[in-house]
């Protein structure tokens, strides 16, 4: 009789220990606090650069498109910001998708470059710009450029055994005819201030297979606020526009 009950007694042991579900375990109260708190940051705001247009505004600016996700259905604050020509804004958004609030910057074109960004939510929290320089790059305003008899190629590197001389000169080196000139600059890029079928970037006597030579850069079909390049690693002396001889 007491063999009998100590057997009936581990099987009762047995049986309250595989009541329930034998295959889920509970989840503690630590794990429970993590997933909350996962589950909170998938939906903090966030501030993105969107995109920006390859095509200019009639206006002839470049919109650049910022998104705010997440931050609700209030107002958000305006947004501000740096780039690569400046500062820009404060701008208020003028469109609420979902979550989804969108800013327009318009910008100059030419090379652009979104360094910083910064919103608020209609609570105040700060949102900063999570995917900062994306996108960066060379955006200008096509404009038809009418065909030259005279045909020059663009070229990184142009080099002769001396200075080309004067505007006049120097474009007449293509057969070309002066249009215009940014004089005494430096660094090692300048924003063209004219429409051209040639710029002529001017640097020092380093980088040229000669010693001493002087070295040019080449663009064709150029459009005011493109970027103009150094032809190598020296500042840039000045910029020539040269007109085509047809017009």
């Amino acid at each position: 009789m007491k063999k009998f009950s100590l057997i009936g007694l581990q099987l009762l042991v047995l049986a309250a220990g595989f009541s329930g579900c034998a295959d889920v375990e509970p989840i503690s109260d630590v794990e429970v606090g993590m997933q909350s708190a996962a589950a909170v940051k998938a939906q903090e705001p966030k501030l993105n650069l969107s995109h920006i247009e390859r095509e200019c505004t009639p206006d002839g600016k470049v919109l650049v498109h910022f998104v705010l996700l997440f931050a609700g259905d209030g107002q958000p604050g305006t947004l501000s910001g740096t780039y690569s020509g400046g500062t820009f804004g404060p701008v208020a958004s003028d469109k609420h998708t979902g979550n989804v609030w969108h800013y327009n910057v318009f910008l100059a074109p030419g090379f652009i470059d979104i360094l910083s960004a910064t919103t608020t939510t209609s609570t105040g929290a700060v949102v900063t710009l999570h995917n900062p320089s994306e996108y960066a790059g060379d955006y200008v305003c096509c404009e038809t450029v009418a065909e030259c008899s005279v045909k020059v190629l663009p070229q990184d590197s142009y080099c002769t055994d001396k200075p080309l001389g004067n505007p006049t000169d120097e474009c007449a080196n293509f057969g070309l005819l002066p249009s215009g000139k940014d004089d005494s600059l430096s660094g090692l890029s300048f924003v063209a201030t004219q429409n051209a079928y040639v710029a002529i970037v001017k640097s020092g006597t380093k980088g040229c297979p000669n010693k001493g030579d002087a070295a040019y850069r080449i663009y064709v079909n150029v459009t005011k606020g493109q970027s103009l390049l150094t032809p190598f690693t020296q500042e840039i002396s000045h910029v020539t526009y040269c007109a085509c001889p047809d017009n």
